[in-house]
C-alpha cells in the first residue's frame, strides 16, 4: 500500500542521491530572491498598506473598483489583453527551456534511470514545445480562475466589511458566508493546482492523454494529496509571513533562499514520486 510517509521518505531519499535537484532550485531561488532584495515590490506593498491603515478587504476592494474602472474604456482593455498575452507566452517559454530539462532530468531520477551525459539539453530538446505549450495553458487558465476567485470573494468581503461595528447580530450570518465561500475557494484552487501539477509528470512520461491520465490518478488519491498540498501551504505562508515582518538584510536573503531552494526541491520532487507510487499502485490492481 503506498503512504504518505512513504512517499515523503522516498522524495527525501532522491533528493539526498541527486544533487543536481538542489542545484537547479538553488541556482534559481539565488537570481529569484536577489531580484526580490534588490527591488522589493512586495514588501514596499505591504509596507504601504501598513502605513495607510487599510486592512486587506480594504485594499482588495479598491483594486476591484480601480480594475472596473478601467474596463469601460476598449482601447485601455485592447492594449492590456495584447500584452498580457505576450508576457504570458513569454513566461510560458522561458520557464518551458528550464522545466524541459529539468523534468525529464527529475523524472529520470525518480524512475531510477542511470543518468547520461547531456541529459538535460535531450529534455529541453524532447519536451520543450510540450511543457511551453502547458504552461501557457496553466497560466491562462490560473488567469481565469484568479479572475473568478477575486469576483467570487466580492459578496464575503462586502458582508465583512459591513459587519465592522455592528456587534455581533451579523456574526453568523457573516461567519456562513465566509467559511463557504473560503471552503469553495479552498477545493477550487486545490483541484486546479493538483491537476495541473501532476499533469506535467504524466507528460514527461509519454502518456497518451497525460492530462487524463493525471486526473485519473488524482481522483484516485485525492484527500492524500490535498493534505500533503495543504501541508507545503501551511509551511511556505507561514515562512513568507516571517519574512515580510523581519528586517531585510543580507542574512534574511541567505536564510530565504535556502528555505525557497530546499521547499520547491522537495515540492517537485514530491509531484513526481508521488506520481510514479501512484500509478504503480494503479497498474498493480488491474
Amino acid at each position: 500500500m503506498v503512504t504518505i510517509g512513504n512517499i515523503i521518505g522516498n522524495t527525501i531519499g532522491i533528493i539526498l542521491k541527486k544533487p543536481f535537484i538542489i542545484v537547479f532550485w538553488g541556482v534559481l531561488m539565488l537570481a529569484i530572491n536577489l531580484v526580490g532584495y534588490l527591488l522589493p515590490v512586495f514588501r514596499t506593498l505591504f509596507e504601504l498598506g501598513s502605513i495607510s491603515g487599510s486592512n486587506p478587504f480594504e485594499a482588495l476592494m479598491s483594486f476591484i473598483q480601480l480594475i472596473y474602472s478601467y474596463l469601460s474604456d476598449i482601447k485601455i482593455v485592447a492594449i492590456s489583453v495584447v500584452v498580457l498575452v505576450l508576457v504570458l507566452i513569454s513566461i510560458a517559454v522561458i520557464s518551458g527551456a528550464l522545466m524541459s530539462g529539468y523534468l525529464f532530468k527529475l523524472n529520470n531520477a525518480v524512475s531510477k534511470k542511470a543518468g547520461r551525459r547531456g541529459e538535460f539539453s535531450y529534455g529541453v530538446r524532447q519536451y520543450f514545445n510540450k511543457i511551453s505549450l502547458m504552461n501557457f495553458n496553466v497560466l491562462v487558465i490560473g488567469l481565469v480562475i484568479l479572475t473568478i476567485i477575486v469576483v467570487a470573494s466580492v459578496p464575503a468581503l462586502v458582508i465583512t466589511s459591513a459587519s465592522t461595528g455592528k456587534g455581533r447580530e451579523m456574526l453568523p450570518t457573516v461567519l456562513f458566508v465566509d467559511v463557504l465561500t473560503g471552503v469553495v475557494l479552498f477545493f477550487g484552487l486545490m483541484f486546479y493546482r493538483i491537476y495541473a501539477f501532476f499533469w506535467y509528470p504524466a507528460a514527461i512520461n509519454n502518456g497518451k492523454k497525460p492530462f487524463k491520465e493525471a486526473k485519473h490518478i488524482t481522483n484516485k488519491h485525492f484527500w492524500k494529496i490535498v493534505l500533503v498540498f495543504a501541508i507545503f501551504d501551511l509551511v511556505y505562508i507561514a515562512f513568507q509571513m516571517l519574512f515580510v515582518k523581519l528586517n531585510e538584510n543580507i542574512y534574511l536573503l541567505a536564510i530565504k533562499w535556502v528555505f525557497t531552494s530546499i521547499f520547491y526541491a522537495m515540492f517537485t520532487t514530491y509531484i513526481f514520486t508521488a506520481f510514479k507510487k501512484y500509478s504503480n499502485h494503479e497498474k498493480t490492481m488491474v
